[in-house]
């Protein structure tokens, strides 16, 4: 039997620490196949203030140590500069890198400067969606494939909180459709948008609209709330308890993702998306950027045309008009996430990649 390989994962994102890059960096690395790899980790784990010792750090751990390993593994294009001085002392060492979408496309002149100078040589660059992709490509990178995120499938299985009482406490009933968006509110993620555009046409109708996260949009959501008076239909909640989460997940109606393009900001993946559809919701979405790769039209959800009022009403309307039959769908994308999208999966198609270098 052949050797195992051994490969080293450097990320700066990772629990304790919480947000959607710190799960990735989590499960990619606790879902590689133990029989076909042994992984070490070097990760920050707290909150990025600390990269000011933590990238000289993880640096010169991985050049003093990159001899032990088959492959090094690049979290991110800001740790790029590790990868760049691996290569340049062991030059024939593998060096592949994960690439997101913020992290190639935030537009400050110094970090573009750092990436033009490090962020080239590597042996594979992975791309989390063909938008990421693209935007990679016109950087100059062409040795890259698209391996998607994953999610994880026993996500919704944990302890939830009573769905009746938080109908109760937002004045919905049993005939409402429940419309939820979870995420950071910023302006790429288009719910200020949907409130100010869709929502006052559905103003009156038997639909409630949660939206659970915070972020800067938030006070700018509030006043589109209080100008268009939908403080009965349309409730911000801002972060909420795990159980409540998955209540909310596991009961509500559909899944709004309504984003619209930001210039010098995208989706890298539609990663709630994915997970809206694994709790069994008809997902709605905007089919822009990497939410493209979460979302396939018609096999785990919908996929409108960005900022198109009419077509975000008349799918609406539908889904309130035929809530069993969609449910009923929902159940077969459900499945289809769970196949395509499951961690194993992932990993498996991440060491296909690895061991073919």
């Amino acid at each position: 039997m052949a050797d195992k390989l051994k490969m080293l994962y450097i990320t700066r994102k990772y629990p304790p620490a919480v947000g959607g890059m710190e799960n990735f960096s989590y499960h990619l690395y606790n879902h590689f196949d133990k029989n076909r790899v042994e992984t070490d980790l070097i990760s920050l784990g707290r909150s990025q203030k600390h990269l000011l010792w933590f990238l000289p750090y993880a640096l010169l751990k991985t050049v003093c140590t990159a001899h032990r390993y088959d492959v090094i593994f690049v979290g991110d294009a800001l740790l790029s500069s590790i990868g760049w001085f691996t290569k340049l002392f062991h030059r024939k060492k593998k060096v592949i890198v994960n690439v997101f979408g913020l992290d190639i496309t935030f537009k400050n002149k110094l970090y573009q400067w750092y990436l033009r100078r490090f962020y080239k040589c590597f042996d594979k660059y992975i791309s989390i969606s063909k938008e990421t992709d693209n935007a990679l490509q016109r950087r100059g990178a062409h040795d890259s494939v698209i391996i998607t995120p994953g999610i994880d499938t026993q996500q919704f299985s944990g302890e939830c909180a009573d769905y009746a009482e938080i109908c109760r406490n937002h004045g919905i009933s049993e005939n409402d459709t429940v419309l939820i968006t979870v995420g950071r509110l910023v302006r790429r993620k288009g719910v200020n948008w949907f409130v100010r555009n869709v929502m006052p046409s559905l103003k009156g109708e038997a639909v409630k609209y949660l939206i659970v996260g915070a972020g800067e949009d938030h006070d700018t959501i509030a006043a589109g709330i209080a100008e268009h008076g939908l403080e009965s239909q349309v409730k911000l909640l801002g972060r909420v308890e795990t159980p409540v989460l998955n209540a909310i997940y596991t009961h509500a109606d559909a899944f709004i993702m309504p984003n619209i393009p930001v210039d010098g900001d995208m989706e890298g993946f539609g990663l709630v998306a994915a997970e809206a559809s694994l709790a069994g919701l008809t997902v709605v979405a905007s089919g822009i950027e990497g939410i493209k790769d979460a979302i396939i039209d018609g096999k785990n959800g919908y996929l409108l045309e960005s900022g198109n009022v009419p077509q975000y009403l008349a799918k609406i309307r539908d889904i309130c008009a035929n809530r069993t039959a969609y449910r009923e769908t929902a159940k077969q994308f459900q499945q289809y996430t769970r196949d395509v999208y499951s961690w194993e999966s992932i990993c498996d198609q991440y060491l296909d990649l690895i061991e073919t270098l």
